[in-house]
């Protein structure tokens, strides 16, 4: 395959999630094209005797170099796919662990305020009922204190479920930014799509 110094010097390289330094290789090819443009030194004499010193002054052997170069940067960009499809992979199953983790601790949260706001409910009947029991057997005035005390006691369970449904309703919150930020982060950690 017959390549010029400048396709070398202008050869252009794609780069994935840990890919090579751009100016590094950039430098490399340059110093590689001008070695191929300057003359080659002069080379050992042959091995036998019979042999002639080649015509092109030793380039011939620069183009298997080149190939040889190019082979390995293929095989190394391989392997760096490769790793950055691995390590997308951990990162998309780390994710998707923290994700499940985090919609299981959000559920049990919300499980315990349903099961606070029941109890809570249970007990706001109960003490309905005790102050029902109590009115009718009070005199007047013993009713009048009775109901105050239920209706209190009422309202600040009220208080209470208010606080609970605040507390569902902010878990429920936090996981759908939780949820955003995780689709946020597998859409940057998506591997460049190598032609």
């Amino acid at each position: 395959m017959a390549i010029t110094s400048e396709e070398i010097a202008n050869k252009e390289f794609l780069v994935g999630l840990r890919g090579y330094d751009k100016d590094e290789v950039r430098s490399f090819l340059q110093t590689v094209a001008a070695a191929f443009e300057a003359p080659a030194p002069e080379e050992a004499a042959p091995a036998a005797p019979a042999e002639a010193p080649a015509a092109d002054g030793g380039l011939s052997n620069l183009g298997g170099q080149i190939e040889a170069i190019l082979a390995t940067a293929r095989d190394e960009a391989a392997k760096l796919k490769t790793e950055s499809e691995a390590a997308a992979a951990k990162t998309r199953a780390d994710a998707d662990a923290y994700a499940e983790a985090t919609r299981a601790e959000a559920e049990q949260h919300n499980n315990e305020a349903k099961q606070k706001l029941t109890a809570a409910q249970d007990e706001a009947l109960g003490l309905v009922a005790d102050a029902q029991v109590r009115v009718d057997k009070m005199i007047e005035s013993s009713r009048v204190e009775a109901e105050n005390q239920a209706q209190a006691a009422v309202a600040h369970l009220t208080g209470q479920v208010d606080e609970l449904n605040g507390a569902r309703d902010a878990s429920r919150q936090q996981l759908t930014e939780l949820r955003a930020k995780l689709d946020k982060a597998l859409a940057v950690t998506e591997p460049d799509t190598i032609s």
